[in-house]
């Protein structure tokens, strides 16, 4: 049900000023196309660099050519693809020496691509992109193995690192209550300071994402999902809470939050209870079963 700035980046988004893109769990998304350049003889080389998350990310597990992937396994370490999978299930090696890719995490400590610079007549050491998870990604031209022109490049990602209470650690996760936590206390998101938000709750509402299903092994509640900075806090925390069909509420100076699960009854009430006895009307008139009347 959600659209637009709720889902991310679905396809690769142009603009002189985009807004940056946040992923928790895992997902495939796009990204934000924010360098371009042609080098060598007759612009044989194009060089782009896709922005993927504007923070740090846990990994690039898939990458999609069109309707293809590439395992990140299948990437050596020059950022040469080896394999292709087709929709099919088919294989080739038709991209083999016409598709480099290298991967940045986002690490506000990174360096600029070495690849990049050593090719290119404008990119620099000091362009790091600090903190900005991206691809850059280099196409030979071949008419032959890109025969519908520049292919769509979207990723499978396990995206943001959270904090965990529990554990007191940081770390990847797609549990819907530190995810949840993590937005409260994000920049982009309220920015609210970590002694306002209930930790005792959220590690209640984490261990319950986290039970398993006795029947199918599968995580009760998990997050994956991406957004862009363009959705008002308001339309983020709604869709955050359906993954765990979970309510958060501001109480006593704290945010609070609880996933839907069972707990036992506090009090039980019984007819001793009721003013009167209980009544029963089995029949209404026509004119009592309306209580709107609208003109035409």
């Amino acid at each position: 049900s959600m659209s637009g700035s709720n889902r991310g980046y679905q396809t690769t988004a142009i603009g002189s000023a985009l807004d940056h893109q946040v992923i928790y769990g895992k997902v495939r998304v796009a990204g934000a196309r924010i360098y371009d350049e042609a080098t060598g003889t007759d612009n044989k080389y194009l060089h782009r660099i896709v922005a993927i998350a504007g923070h740090e990310i846990e990994s690039f597990d898939k990458i999609y050519i069109n309707d293809s992937y590439v395992n990140f396994s299948d990437i050596d370490a020059d950022g040469n693809l080896s394999t292709v999978t087709d929709a099919d299930g088919t294989t080739s090696d038709r991209y083999d020496d016409h598709v480099k890719i290298n991967f940045h995490y986002g690490s506000p400590t990174q360096g600029a691509d070495t690849d990049l610079i050593g090719d290119s007549a404008h990119w620099t050491a000091a362009h790091k992109l600090s903190g900005i998870a991206y691809m850059y990604i280099r196409l030979k031209y071949s008419a032959d193995v890109f025969p519908n022109g520049i292919p769509e490049f979207t990723a499978e990602v396990k995206g943001k690192k959270v904090y965990d209470p529990r554990t007191q650690t940081t770390s990847w996760s797609d549990n819907p209550a530190l995810c949840l936590r993590d937005y409260l206390t994000s920049s982009y998101g309220i920015s609210e300071e970590v002694a306002s938000v209930d930790d005792s709750l959220v590690i209640t509402a984490a261990d319950v994402c986290d039970q398993k299903n006795t029947d199918a092994g599968t995580i009760r509640y998990t997050c994956n999902g991406a957004f862009t900075t363009a959705s008002t806090p308001y339309d983020m925390i709604y869709s955050m809470l359906t993954s765990m069909d979970g309510s958060l509420w501001y109480a006593q100076g704290k945010w609070r939050m609880k996933p839907a699960y069972w707990t036992a009854p506090v009090l039980d009430l019984n007819e001793d209870d009721l003013r009167s006895n209980i009544s029963v009307s089995t029949r209404h008139s026509r004119r009592d079963n309306f209580n709107v009347v609208k003109g035409t």
